[in-house]
């Protein structure tokens, strides 16, 4: 029985790698399929060519054009019943094949011997086309296997990205709300498939704490931390935490979870019984835009990112935002895009900028920021910025 039960499940393997080869190359674009059957007909024009060599007669342009065309284009048949899992029909090319090639040796059996029957040089001519033909044969399956080895490996992979990324637009939404006299705006753009930089907002009635954090690296590792902190500060601010101890609880829960390699910079803004407090983890500092003097002020990180140390404190501060006063958050994906001498865009473009587009609506502020950074040199990183207007 439990041999029984073990074909089965080999059987199964069989089957499903088939069906991921199958949706492989329902993956691969057009041209570069087409690329591929060209390389197959160059390939097996080869065989023609060889298997021609073999013969002791003088070969009529005819005959060898249309040797090659019938090796080279029942070659790509072949492969095209491969791909496309059509294996009933490679008997029905075969036998085509084999009455194309007889009509061709008996429309050209006259052609007139160049090489005497028996001689040494035609024995040679026969074994080095036959080895050719082998060798060549053998290399195209060799490949043909490492291919669909590697391509079932790379569709396992282009799934999980593909969900990774799913995951990641889930879980970071565009954000847009007013709650108790705030405008609230947040938004992130990935650099890659997967982004490791988050921006959220949770609300308790007129209360929110809207955050920004950045996940050292990229791919999808740094994704699914990113997840499991999401997780976990909603989970806490549902259940009262604020302030540095928000912080310290989201650390605590995340530091044995995480690789020795990771960290997370956060900086987070809360409003809580008319109180408007900030928290920041090794991250960029909060630029805050007064309305009444134009001026901007930098408060800069006072703690550690999270997950440097198995034991870490973290703190908070009072901000005296007033009606029309702006506070950006953002990651170093806007400072640090460069331009071709490798100057970086640097946080006084920003402010420049901040400034400059202060009266837009904040969607608008976020896009011409973007497009600032953008315009100065190449996105190596997330984009993620929180914009939060006083209103009242």
């Amino acid at each position: 029985m439990l041999r029984g039960e073990r074909n089965i499940r080999k059987l199964s393997d069989i089957f499903a790698r088939d069906r991921a080869k199958g949706q492989f190359w329902m993956t691969v674009p057009t041209s570069s399929a087409m690329l591929f059957y060209v390389a197959v007909f160059s390939l097996f024009a080869t065989i023609g060519f060889l298997s021609l060599m073999m013969q002791r007669g003088q070969l009529p342009i005819a005959e060898i054009v249309v040797t090659v065309l019938i090796s080279a284009g029942v070659s790509v048949l072949y492969a095209i019943a491969a791909v496309r899992q059509l294996y009933f029909l490679m008997p029905v090319i075969f036998i085509a094949q084999s009455i194309g090639f007889s009509m061709l040796n008996r429309a050209f059996q006259n052609d007139p011997e160049l090489i005497a029957k028996g001689s040494q040089l035609a024995a040679q001519l026969r074994l080095l086309g036959l080895g050719g033909i082998i060798s060549l044969a053998c290399g195209y399956t060799f490949f043909m296997v490492f291919s669909s080895r590697e391509g079932v490996r790379f569709f396992r992979t282009h799934t999980e990205i593909k969900l990774a990324r799913e995951l990641h637009q889930a879980l970071v939404p565009e954000i847009h709300q007013t709650l108790g006299g705030f405008e609230i705006y947040g938004a992130s753009i990935p650099s890659g498939e997967v982004g490791g930089d988050l921006v959220d907002l949770v609300t308790q009635g007129s209360e929110w704490t809207a955050y920004v954090a950045d996940v050292s690296g990229h791919g999808v590792a740094p994704g699914v931390l990113m997840a499991m902190f999401k997780a976990s500060v909603r989970s806490r601010i549902l259940a009262g935490c604020d302030g540095a101890s928000l912080l310290a609880g989201v650390h605590q829960t995340l530091y044995p979870l995480k690789t020795s390699n990771m960290f997370v910079t956060a900086g987070f803004l809360q409003s809580c019984a008319g109180r408007l407090t900030l928290s920041l983890a090794g991250h960029p500092a909060l630029l805050h835009l007064q309305r009444s003097t134009g001026e901007i002020c930098e408060y800069a990180p006072a703690d550690l990112p999270m997950g440097i140390l198995p034991e870490q404190t973290f703190s908070s501060r009072d901000i005296d935002c007033q009606a029309g006063d702006i506070l950006l958050l953002l990651t170093d994906g806007i400072t640090e895009a460069a331009n071709q001498t490798g100057e970086e865009l640097g946080v006084d473009r920003v402010k420049a900028g901040l400034r400059q587009w202060a009266e837009l609506p904040l969607p608008g502020l976020f896009r011409n920021l973007r497009e600032q950074s953008l315009a100065f040199g190449k996105q190596m990183d997330d984009q993620t910025m929180l914009l939060v207007r006083r209103a009242s």
